[in-house]
Order: structure tokens, then sequence, then C-alpha cells
């Protein structure tokens, strides 16, 4: 054990190592850390000097137990210092041990800084520990006669392609100490590689930089500028690539930043000049960390949207949004469970034609229809109303602070002006929004000022007091405590649907109810939610086949990250994040290696609801899930910027004479005028196995997978369990 343990750190070493060089351009793969290395040594000396720091810094980080260091967080500002100082000094002993101490410091600045700016604005630390530590180094070796200079300021004796082009290139080289056209195409190269819109950026941000650099310092002296560039080209990418969700608004802040990137560079250039030093990523910094920190200041959440806690390259992060746009709704929605049990019928929605009017436009109002009718007999009591003194449930975890109650209920047809709300409870969420129900029964409310209640809590019952002509349930949202403030958006999470056209029972994850509009809660049937359940150490195994004759095992398993994430993965490395919510099964985050028949797994149950009533829904899947030919690829890769998602829709009904539910899907991709996608996906659910028996078509290609077996990994005091899979039938084998 020991030993696998020295040969997994001495793995880790170089790996994290290349990241480092990797994340100085925002980029991860090793292999683009690699060809970062060997560009380096376009000029040696700067090349080794990098080299002595990068291993400085990971041995320092290393030895002192450091966490995280694979990311290259602590490597890079170490790395950083080396390369400054092996394009300023010769490469000795003198300055090898400059730049070993150097590099040690670097790593406690990193430390340090890390958690300083974490703790003040959730920032990252980027390239600060560098500049604290090159600053620190540039005043105390000046005079120090040990060190000879290595070269001047580098200006191109040759143009390459053209001024400006070679401008962005150098500069861009420049972000390694490597102000060399050749050196700024190998970075470019690696920036597209990992992120074409990164590299849009990078363009972008230089440009805008460039020329207001110049207006500023129009008619004077630009020497300021020298391969300073680089400033613009990595403000832009961070702010409108790696730390918000990639849009329009996102661009242009991104490009604003880059213009305020420009204004700091002269007043830097301006301050240090004296000094005979350069402006290092000081503009950089300033204008990124003041944008941060002056977005999180916002009073609303709107676009552009941070991304602090878990930022990532930009198809990565427009993948996330766009999926939970799809699932979740409104980003600036409230999400809420159903407030009652049953079905009920959308009575007035959102703008509706009674009172829902602007500024109280967000509001719901539901009765119960039988027949549609809302009451028995001759509706003259409010007994004869369906709805009256149904229950009410809490659509949401929070504290009451308000209650009204003991306002008689009103006879049906009449309305009490004085008391508009009636028998009221308002509870407050932990987001300081105010959710209202109101017009309840008389003497129904069980709860006191200050009590904390859930989702699914009996709250009160429905009355018919203050302005209710007939019994209902009025629910909404508004932004303070005081009755009558304005409303906010909500919508309700997981719910079947059934309209006056359709009475198939739609499903839902999220949805804003419609006039009309028939609403139940989706609730989990044990019958279908026990055998598709996948607890941690879940083993399922899979014989795949597809026409063309490929055959493979998928082996899945059930895992749960430090973080506490559920994901599901392949013995070829791939893996997917699932979450077990709201009653419904669903898998995000696609990562790892390529594997066709796991995204085919995915695709058939992407978002699997758990109550049994439900028979159609519908998705917005990552379309990189198909398994496109080459030719489909590249068209796809050549017209699109970001991948599209897909327009998934499925059904599932049960089967009597199997005994078994059958989840069918069909998934489709359209980008004119080269790329019309439709997959379409069959999934067999068995009530003793799950997932069963997957099918897909693609362009004429059978796809077909095969349960094998089902296990659950023992733990203590939990006995393992197996289920074989052979000809249709069963076998439970204890082991």
């Amino acid at each position: 054990m020991m030993i696998a343990d020295n040969l997994t750190t001495k793995s880790k070493a170089p790996y994290g190592i290349l990241k480092a060089y990797a994340t100085i351009l925002f980029c991860h793969h090793p292999l683009i850390g690699m060809a970062y290395i060997m560009a380096t040594f376009l000029l040696p000396n700067t090349g080794i000097s990098g080299v002595v720091a990068a291993i400085s810094g990971y041995l320092t980080a290393r030895l002192l137990r450091f966490p995280h260091i694979e990311n290259g967080m602590y490597v890079y500002n170490s790395l950083l210092v080396g390369l400054t100082l092996g394009a300023t000094y010769h490469f000795d002993h003198y300055l090898a041990v400059l730049i070993i101490f150097g590099s040690i410091m670097a790593v406690f600045v990193t430390a340090v800084a890390t958690d300083l700016l974490w703790r003040w604005e959730h920032l990252p630390v980027l390239s600060l520990p560098f500049v604290v530590v090159a600053l620190i180094v540039a005043f105390a070796v000046d005079g120090y006669g040990s060190l000879t200079h290595f070269m001047k300021p580098y200006l191109p004796a040759v143009t390459v392609l053209h001024p400006a082009i070679d401008g962005f290139f150098t500069s861009l080289g420049a972000t390694l100490f490597l102000p060399l056209f050749w050196a700024g195409v190998i970075f470019f190269c690696g920036i597209i590689i990992t992120s074409r819109y990164l590299a849009l950026l990078a363009v972008c941000g230089y440009c805008v930089g460039t020329i207001l650099f110049f207006f500023f310092k129009s008619g004077s002296n630009t020497s300021g500028f020298g391969n300073s560039g680089f400033n613009f080209i990595l403000t832009a990418m961070a702010i409108g690539g790696m730390f918000t969700v990639p849009e329009w608004k996102s661009f242009i802040l991104a490009m604003i930043s880059s213009a305020i990137t420009a204004l700091i560079t002269a007043a830097t250039h301006n301050f240090l000049k004296d000094y005979g030093i350069p402006v290092f990523a000081i503009p950089f910094l300033v204008a990124t960390f003041s944008v941060l920190a002056a977005m999180r200041k916002r009073a609303v959440f709107a676009a552009p949207y941070l991304l602090l806690e878990d930022p990532n390259i930009p198809e990565v992060n427009y993948e996330k949004s766009r999926i939970a746009r799809a699932r979740s709704g409104n980003i600036n929605s409230l999400p809420l469970a159903v407030p009652f049990f049953g079905s009920w019928s959308v009575y007035q929605g959102f703008d509706g034609e009674h009172t829902h009017k602007s500024p109280w436009q967000y509001a719901l109002d539901f009765i119960v229809l039988e027949n549609g009718k809302s009451h028995q007999y001759d509706g003259k009591k409010t007994e004869d109303y369906f709805c009256f003194g149904l229950p009410v449930t809490s659509p949401a975890y929070g504290q009451v602070v308000r209650i009204n109650d003991g306002i008689a209920d009103n006879t049906p047809g009449e309305v009490d002006t004085k008391n508009n709300w009636g028998n009221f409870i308002l509870i407050k969420t932990s987001g300081n929004l105010y959710i209202l129900l109101c017009h309840l029964k008389n003497g129904s409310i069980k709860l006191n000022e200050g009590d904390y209640v859930k989702p699914g809590m009996i709250i009160a019952y429905c009355g018919n007091s203050g302005r209710s002509p007939q019994p209902h349930l009025h629910i909404h949202v508004q932004t303070e405590a005081t009755l009558g403030s304005a409303t906010a958006p909500f919508h309700l999470l997981s719910v079947i649907v059934e309209s006056a056209e359709n009475r198939s029972a739609y499903f839902k994850l999220n949805h804003i109810p419609q006039r009309g509009e028939i609403i139940k809660s989706a609730e989990k049937t044990a019958k279908l939610a026990r055998p598709i359940h996948l607890p941690v150490g879940r083993r399922i195994c899979y014989n795949c086949k597809t026409s063309e004759s490929r055959e493979d095992i998928l082996e899945l398993i059930t895992v749960i990250t430090l973080t506490g994430q559920f994901r599901i993965e392949t013995s070829s490395g791939a893996s997917c994040a699932f979450e077990e919510n709201d009653g419904v099964l669903a898998f995000y985050d696609r990562a790892g290696a390529k594997d066709i028949f796991f995204d085919i797994w995915l695709l058939s149950h992407g978002v699997t609801p758990l109550s049994e009533e439900a028979c159609c829904w519908h998705d917005r899947p990552a379309g990189s899930l198909v398994p496109l030919n080459k030719l489909k690829k590249i068209a796809l890769y050549m017209t699109t910027l970001f991948q599209p998602g897909l327009k998934s829709q499925y059904k599932r009904s049960w089967k009597d004479t199997g005994g078994f539910w059958v989840q069918e899907s069909t998934h489709q991709l359209v980008k004119p005028p080269f790329i019309n996608i439709s997959l379409k996906t069959s999934s067999m659910i068995c009530p003793e196995r799950g997932f069963n028996k997957i099918s897909a078509e693609l362009d004429g290609v059978l796809y077909e997978l095969n349960m094998l077996l089902t296990e659950q990994k023992g733990d203590t005091g939990v006995e393992e369990w197996i289920i074989l899979n052979s000809n249709n039938k069963s076998e439970v084998s204890p082991e």
C-alpha cells in the first residue's frame, strides 16, 4: 500500500507542474502544459528558470502538505516568478538560489492570499502572489552585483504577418515572459484547443484594450505599452469566459473590463517607470478584482451571472447554465412545492383578468372542479364547494412572520373588501422573500408567528374569507413583509399538468400554471422509485452491442464525492452526476472518457419522474451525448460556437402483459442547413431490476444494452446482494 501511495504521489508531480503551465492561460489539459513548457525553451534561459521555479514550488507545497496541489494553483505563481527572473537575468547559481527562495515565498503568499480573497468577496487568487513576490524581488535585487541582465525589452526585428497581428501574438507570448511571435502562436493554439470562445475573447479584449491604451496615451510617449497587452487578453478571458456565464452581457462586460485595464496599464507604467519595473500583471489583477467584487454587490441576481464558486471554461459554464435554465426555470423565480393535496384547477394565473394586475401580477388562484363545476348542489353554501375545507400545505421551508385568523368566511357571491386578504399566513424564506397564502378558512390556521414550516406540512384549510366570491386558495410571493407589497416571480416544482385540450398527465419539473390547467404534485410511487434508486455502492452491468457488430460491456457504479455529490461512473472512466430530489431522478454534468453506450443510457433516463402518473415530459440534455459520425461532428463544430442542447420528448406507459414500464424518448438536434439529427431510445424498467433493457436507433445504426446483473455492495451492517439477469429471469444471490 505504501508503494502504491508513493507511485501515486510521483505521478501527481508532473501532472501538477504541467497543469500549472496550462493554467496561466486558463487551459487545463496537461498536454497543453507540455507544449507551453517546450515553448518557454524558445528562450532557454527563461525555460530553465521556469522549470526550476515550478519544481521548487511543487516540492514546497507537497512537503508542507498544502491542499489541492494537483490543480496547479500553488505552482503557477512560483512558475511565474521563475519566468520573470529568467527573462531578466542570466541563469547561474546566484539566480537559481533567488528563484528557489522566490518560488517558496510564492507558495506561502498563495496560501494566505487564497484564504483572504475568498473570505473577502469569494475572489480567485489568480496571479496576485506572483505580483507581490515579483515586486519584492525586483526591489531587493536592485544593485545586486552578482546578477547580470539577460535581455533588454524585446522588440521584433522583422514583421512576420502584420504589425497589429504580430503585436497580438507577441503580447500573448509575454504572458509567460516570452515576447516572441511564435511563442504567442503556440499559446494561442492551446487556447483554441481548450475553448474557441476564450480565443475570441482574447482577440477582442486585446483589440479593445490596445485601441483604448493608445487613445489614453495619444500624442505622448507610448513606450509604456511594450508587451503589456497580455493584461487586456487575460482580463477579457477571466471576466467574459471563466467567471461569468457566456452571453452577450458578459461579453460586453469583458470588453469594458479590458478598456479599464488599458487605463490602469497606462497609470501603472507611469508610476513604475522611474523604478525600472514593468507593470507585470498588476492591471489585469486590479481590473479583474474590481469588476468581480463590484458585481457581487448588486442588489439583484441578474446577468451577467458570476461563477466564482465553480469557474470553468466557457463551454462548460454555458452548458451548466443552459441545462439549469431548462430544468430549474428562471433563475430569479422562486421554486415552490404545490401547496395542496390532489388535483386543483387554476382559476386565475399570472396577469389574470380579474385581480392579478401589476404590481401584483405574479399570483395564482386555485379551485377544485368536478365535471366543470366548482360546487355541488346549488352552490349557495361554502360547504357546497369542493375545495372548501381542504388542507393547505406549506410550499417551502421558512418561518411564519405573520398570521391573521378570525375573519368569517363569506357567503358565496359576497366579498369582504375591508379585509382583502382574509385569513392568511405569511412565510419568510431564506432568500428574504415572503410567501402569502390567503382566503383561508376561519379558525383553521394551525401555526403561530415564529413557527418554522417545511414543504408538505398542513398549515391551514381552504376557505372563503376576504375578497373572495367563492372558496379558493390564493398564493403569491412578495418582496417585503408588508401586505400589498409588489409580487415576485415564482414557479411550482415537479407537477403533473392536465389541460382542457389534453387530458394526458404531462410532467413538468418546473411550471408556471396557466388558467384552466389542472395541477397536482408528482408524488413518488414506491413501485417505480425503488428499483431505479441508485444508492452508493450500486453496480449495474450491461452487455452492449450494435448492428455494426460492435460489442462491449458497460459497468456502472454509484459513488459519492468528497463534496457530497452523487455520481455514476463507468469502468471506462466516464462519469455523470445525478440527483434524486423533488420526485425526479435527473442526470447532469457528463465528464470523463468517451463512451457511446453510457451516453445512450443517459439519454434514455436523463430526467425520469418517480411518479407513476407521469406519462409525458420533456428535457434539454447536452447535444454532445448523441453519437455522431465524423462528418456531422465537423459540421456542428463549424456552425456552432457552443454545443447546442437537444429537444427531447419522453413518454412512459405500463405494459400489463410483461409487467414492466416502457420509457420511450426522441432526441432532436436541428441546425440548418447541414444537421438534422433524430435519436430514438426505449428503456424497459422492471419492478425488480430497474433499467433492464435499453435500445436506440440513429442513422440506421441500432444500439442495444441488456442488463447482465445489478448488485449492491455491502457495508458494515449492510448485506451485499446481487440480481443476475438471464433469459429475462432474475436470480437473487447473496454474497
